[in-house]
């Protein structure tokens, strides 16, 4: 047991957790798992919802243009990209594509929220989800997405409230040890960046700032279904924030990451899931014989 609990991350070949794979763990915990181990390329319909995401982000996202080198760079363009978004959510009630990290039991935890919206007066966090348009919206279908937009909420508030700082971030991802390449720096120069702000840990102390005095946050949140032909959101389902049904939540996925069990299939009263699964009956034989008796 002890060893399994040491490799758990490694066995996924992470040193983080993405906050999607604990919400992939409410739909079948197995498959998230193989996702990872198993290394195939992303499915037609994935490929697809990454393009609908790409589209409703250039409507209001504003990218830097100065392209990254090493993963440094890809660090300050993330830092940067946020400040932009978080101004101009300020500034115009609305952005999209907004990285959020925390942690967890000590663990690393990141994700990116698709869009944060000033309503009433408050931060609401808005999910896009793609799908087919005759898709029934169950709870089975809607559980990790709710979980999903729960976690977005905690670690947002825990930044707001200074339970996850930047001194926490800096510590966790080695800021210190990062320097960004000649060429990135010179890009940033010549779009204008300030000196104060030419080094990874200023611009992560500005992102923290920005996030740290934003508006209130909303207690509802939002979960919108994109039908993946048309674009059109046809079903939208609001999400209360409750700390009781998160702390069950992570409570429940924690179990997996710190190696008191190893990954579960679904149960049998959802194994129809095995059907739209593309490790069924190859990487996982899990519920064969009981689904394909049906």
């Amino acid at each position: 047991m002890d060893g399994f609990r040491r490799s758990a991350l490694e066995r996924l070949g992470r040193k983080s957790i993405a906050i999607k794979d604990i919400s992939l763990q409410f739909w079948c915990e197995k498959q998230m798992e193989l996702y990872h181990t198993a290394k195939q390329r992303p499915t037609a319909a994935m490929e697809r919802g990454t393009q609908i995401h790409e589209k409703m982000q250039k409507s209001i996202y504003v990218p830097l243009t100065v392209e990254p080198s090493n993963y440094s760079d890809w660090m300050y363009k993330v830092a940067y990209e946020n400040c932009t978004s978080i101004k101009s959510l300020k500034e115009k009630g609305k952005c999209r594509e907004v990285m959020i990290y925390g942690s967890i039991n000590g663990y690393k935890l990141s994700g990116k929220i698709d869009q944060l919206s000033i309503v009433d007066g408050k931060v609401a966090i808005i999910e896009d989800k793609s799908t087919n348009k005759s898709s029934s919206i169950n709870e089975a279908i809607s559980r990790p997405h709710i979980v999903q937009i729960m976690l977005y909420r905690k670690f947002l508030e825990d930044i707001k409230d200074g339970r996850y700082s930047y001194d926490n971030f800096s510590t966790s991802y080695k800021l210190d040890t990062m320097a960004l390449s000649d060429t990135f720096s010179l890009g940033l120069r010549e779009i204008g960046i300030v000196d104060e702000l030419l080094s990874i840990p200023s611009i992560y102390q500005r992102m923290f700032n920005e996030m740290r005095t934003l508006p209130e946050l909303s207690s509802e949140m939002e979960i919108r279904y994109i039908d993946k032909t048309t674009l059109s959101e046809f079903y939208n389902m609001k999400v209360p924030y409750d700390m009781k049904t998160m702390d069950s939540y992570i409570k429940n996925a924690m179990g997996y990451w710190n190696g008191d069990r190893e990954a579960l299939p679904v149960s049998m009263s959802e194994r129809w899931k095995c059907r739209m699964c593309r490790f069924y009956g190859k990487e996982c034989k899990t519920w064969w014989n009981a689904t394909v008796a049906q």
